[in-house]
């Protein structure tokens, strides 16, 4: 299993966050976060890609693409193919056929290298079903938010599975730090045991990062450290 975490754990850019997180060695692969793609967040990561690029051999990159897929996204996947080796993508609430034909042709050019996540809303099973010859990312935070089992989701799902966005929900609110005691967290833990993709700790400040890396430490889960 590898550990990631998002692009934005403490304030600062895609670059100065890649640095500070250098420091971590328990920390194997970053995740740089795209909700949106603009010119504003173009023109900084072409501005910092080749700081970004002089950690390549340190971390394993990867790209949450926009909430809103289009066809011109295409761009941010040309702008970091040659640094990041998957993309996550959420699935629309409507035209799925639509979202289908456009990452069936980037998968026949780009390879396999695109996971579609769970969102809160939405029929994610039909997306899976469609889309069979896709990967798929596992969000424990929007199952939690819509009341789904994650443990069912994982048990449904499990073979597909190549990462996981692994946050609690706090007042109804998700992207938070949770406990290992937690019975959703204890009840996947088998699972985790034998995870061989990326857990990508989807929170965005350093301190609730280190609060689940001790969760994962204290459920005897962490993945063992870089030498």
């Amino acid at each position: 299993m590898v550990l990631s975490v998002p692009s934005y754990v403490i304030p600062g850019t895609y670059g100065e966050n890649v640095v500070f997180l250098a420091g971590r060695s328990e920390i194997q692969a970053i995740e740089f976060l795209f909700y949106t793609f603009d010119a504003e967040s173009r023109d900084l990561f072409t501005r910092e890609k080749p700081l970004i690029a002089s950690y390549w051999q340190r971390f394993s990159y990867a790209v949450h693409m926009p909430d809103r897929l289009l066809p011109e996204h295409e761009l941010l996947i040309e702008l970091t193919r040659d640094l990041c080796d998957r993309y996550i993508l959420h699935p629309p609430p409507g035209d799925l056929d639509g979202f289908q034909r456009l990452l069936t042709d980037w998968q026949s050019r780009y390879g396999r290298v695109f996971l579609i996540e769970n969102l809160i809303a939405g029929d994610f099973a039909l997306a899976a079903e469609l889309m069979a010859g896709f990967p798929l990312c596992c969000d424990t935070g929007h199952l939690l938010k819509n009341g789904s089992a994650v443990s069912g989701f994982l048990r449904r799902f499990g073979p597909r599975i190549e990462e996981i966005h692994l946050h609690g929900v706090v007042a109804g609110m998700d992207h938070r730090a949770f406990a290992a005691r937690e019975s959703w967290f204890q009840r996947i833990l088998p699972f985790l045991k034998t995870f061989a993709g990326v857990l990508n700790l989807e929170v965005f400040s350093i301190e609730e990062v280190n609060e689940l890396i001790a969760a994962l430490g204290e459920a005897g889960v962490l993945p063992q450290r870089r030498n």
